[in-house]
């Protein structure tokens, strides 16, 4: 049986509402929202600010538990790397989404975050591109398109 404790979360609440009326970004919505759910310790915070949320805001969409898991975890993974979390307010959240449910290291989340600006993946190709390992395969430096002929690659053999 699962009984639901009897937790104040009027504070937590009370800021959601103050966030919720400012006019952000939805990438820095979801930071804030993000935030404000860390700063609980109960396991049912999410849970909790999706219902106030759903209930207070219902015209707004991506409110669901598993979504404010998500700015959740975007929190964690973004707020003591300012320069990973500036690439990563530059996307969409369904981007991110990508990236924050891949298993990516820091390096590799980054790869992928300049990827993006500097390629336009959307979600499909993004997802391809995880999965094919792009970072060990592609530098950001250079065109994805960059080929070689077979009388450039001859000319790299006479140099060396």
């Amino acid at each position: 049986m699962n009984i639901r404790k009897n937790i104040d979360y009027s504070t937590m609440f009370d800021a959601m509402r103050v966030a919720m009326s400012t006019d952000m970004s939805q990438s820095k919505l979801y930071y804030e929202l993000g935030r404000l759910i860390c700063q609980r310790t109960e396991k049912g915070a999410a849970v909790a600010a999706a219902e106030y949320l759903k209930q207070n805001y219902p015209d707004v969409p991506g409110l669901s538990p598993r979504n404010l898991r998500r700015m959740r975890d975007f929190y964690r993974m973004y707020g003591k790397n300012p320069g990973l979390l500036k690439l990563a307010m530059e996307l969409s959240w369904t981007q991110n989404v990508v990236i924050l449910e891949a298993d990516l290291n820091t390096e590799e989340r980054r790869w992928y975050l300049c990827a993006i600006n500097q390629f336009g993946w959307a979600k499909a190709k993004l997802q391809r591109r995880i999965k094919s390992h792009a970072h060990q395969e592609v530098h950001l430096d250079e065109s994805e398109n960059q080929c070689y002929t077979k009388h450039e690659n001859d000319e790299l053999d006479r140099t060396e």
